[in-house]
């Protein structure tokens, strides 16, 4: 009886899911879309106002990363971004409770229920000089330890939103391209200013100390007052830039997985139109890195493009004669290109001992004796310039705010329990794209890059401060976040 039941077949034809029409699909992908472009747009303009290093500028951007991170909340719930695959669970644990422990003890430091550890001479100095003083807490300068745990805040908040709206390839590469095209306008831009002012002034900046006269010249810098820094950020968008040029083609195999062809049939297949404006636009960023006069940053830019060729070669590189061989090639280039257009970065490493670098190991003694008088509960967040101050050395009679090495620093201002959990902060999601640089296949480049970009920011602020430049910074956390995500299989 069963079997002789027929079902009704309805004669209109199969309409599909009505969420899958183009229209629908276009409505609901467009607020994501205007998120992604603000996000976008907000790292290609971070470096123009001095690379977002003063308060006018940072304060506003602040505000903006927090409004789009409301946004992105709201309009990718539901999307593969938020998805958690069972392999990233134990890292992003370990990430948020290291990023929370990081801004407890930053809090803790603003507050009287901390141990006042050195500061309190100093208070008491205060109350007796003007008759009252703040009650005594770990931090020598509450309103810059607030400043400074907003701008890690920033960069955490610009790592998850990297981390959900780039979970695509195709918005990877926008990424990508969005700081190539950030590089090209600060890279102009002081392409521009030679001319006019010997990259002495950085719009009405002036980098001197003294007047500026006619015939000066300064070290270039584009948009950023510090030449270090602009060696850096263009050391990282040369990295970027040699990513981009292993992205795979739709329709045919690249030139590195494709073993049957000849060296020259290989080498002809690769070379498109796109390559060779990203073989241009990595001459524009040598030249500028070199011209910078960057020691540490053309040191850490040729480690970041080692380690990106390397993760990408490395299935090629199957005996220690091919690996030798790639290495003699890489530094024979390293050095020539550095003979040829470093005139600068040459003239600056024959004075290695004189000047700027001696000042420097001054300044790390000066913070190693501040982290002696107070290992536990540091001086504060921001609070390294007022610290400086007591500690400043005799040879040096200039006042300094940076202490030229940022993991340095972060001991003087949040002491060893609160700098460990910070350094993790970084070194977790850089494991993390290097782990899936080593073992992914498909769209390998994408946490490559994202290694290799990070890793020129990260070394070079072994020895000076980077880092702590909220543009470069920004682009650290959301590539960080890009490769994060890419690091581990969603299927």
């Amino acid at each position: 009886m069963a079997r002789g039941v027929s079902q009704e077949v309805s004669d209109e034809p199969d309409r599909g899911d009505w969420r899958d029409h183009p229209l629908v699909r276009l409505v609901f992908a467009l607020p994501q879309g205007v998120v992604l472009a603000a996000f976008l747009l907000l790292l290609v303009v971070a470096p123009l106002p001095l690379g977002a290093n003063r308060d006018w500028a940072w304060a506003p951007m602040a505000v903006i990363v927090g409004g789009i991170a409301v946004a992105c909340v709201v309009t990718t719930i539901g999307s593969d971004g938020w998805r958690v695959p069972f392999d990233e669970r134990a890292p992003l644990v370990a990430l948020i409770a290291c990023f929370v422990l990081m801004v407890g003890v930053g809090l803790l430091q603003m507050t009287t229920l901390s141990s006042s550890a050195g500061s309190a001479p100093y208070y008491a100095q205060a109350a007796d000089i003007l008759g009252r003083a703040h009650d005594v807490v770990a931090s020598l300068a509450v309103d810059a330890s607030r400043n400074t745990l907003l701008k890690c805040v920033a960069c955490g908040l610009i790592f998850v939103i990297a981390r959900l709206l780039f979970f695509r390839p195709s918005r990877a590469r926008l990424l990508m391209l969005s700081f190539v095209a950030s590089g090209i306008v600060v890279a102009g831009y002081a392409l521009f200013v030679q001319r006019s002012t010997g990259y002495c002034y950085v719009g009405s900046f002036l980098k001197k100390q003294t007047e500026y006269a006619s015939h000066d010249s300064c070290l270039m810098s584009g948009t950023f007052v510090s030449s270090n820094n602009f060696g850096a950020f263009c050391g990282m968008a040369l990295v970027t830039v040699i990513a981009l040029m292993f992205v795979e083609p739709r329709r045919r195999r690249d030139f590195y997985e494709d073993e049957a062809a000849e060296g020259a049939a290989r080498f002809l297949n690769w070379i498109t139109g796109t390559r060779l404006a990203l073989i241009a636009l990595s001459f524009l960023f040598i030249g500028c890195l070199m011209i910078s006069g960057s020691r540490a940053g053309f040191a850490a830019t040729v480690a970041g493009v080692a380690a990106l060729v390397f993760l990408m070669m490395r299935e090629r590189l199957r005996t220690r004669g091919q690996v030798g061989r790639a290495v003699l090639v890489g530094a024979a280039v390293a050095v020539m290109i550095g003979l040829i257009a470093g005139g600068s970065l040459m003239r600056k490493v024959s004075n290695l001992e004189q000047g700027e670098t001696f000042d420097r190991a001054v300044i790390w003694r000066g913070a190693a004796n501040a982290i002696r008088d107070s290992p536990w509960w540091g001086w504060g967040l921001g609070s390294f310039a007022d610290i400086y101050a007591v500690y400043q050395p005799k040879e040096i009679i200039q006042p300094n705010d940076k202490a030229h090495s940022t993991p340095l620093e972060t001991v003087v201002e949040l002491g060893i329990p609160g700098a460990v959990p910070a350094w993790l902060v970084v070194l977790i999601p850089w494991a993390v794209c290097l782990r899936g640089a080593w073992r992914r296949h498909r769209h390998r480049y994408l946490p490559a890059a994202a290694f290799a970009v990070s890793a020129v920011a990260i070394l070079h602020s072994t020895i000076d401060f980077s880092l702590q430049i909220p543009a470069i910074g920004f682009v650290v956390a959301a590539f960080l976040g890009m490769g994060w995500t890419h690091a581990f299989s969603r299927s």
